[in-house]
């Protein structure tokens, strides 16, 4: 039988983790995104990475800046969107 994520945190043989990365790109014309990035473990720079392909950004000159922040995932940053691996 395969064990489903749930039966293996019921059982305490993994944990989801509650940390997440929320990424704001903000674009030049003045639109923003938020990508919400997990597992919460990433460094920034791979955390911004994944946003930006998720995001469909290649050329980072059409960004005027990017934010990233790690969150709980509590906080519900993003009601869909979350990258995963």
């Amino acid at each position: 039988m395969i064990a489903t994520p749930q039966s293996l945190a019921a059982n305490g043989i993994i944990s989801p983790t509650r940390r997440i990365w929320r990424v704001r790109l903000v674009f030049l014309d003045g639109s923003e995104r938020v990508v919400c990035v997990s597992p919460g473990r990433l460094d920034e720079e791979e955390a911004v990475a994944r946003a930006k392909r998720h995001a469909g950004v290649f050329d980072s000159s059409i960004l005027d800046r990017v934010e990233a922040s790690a969150v709980h995932r509590e906080l519900q940053s993003t009601p869909f969107g979350v990258v995963q691996k």
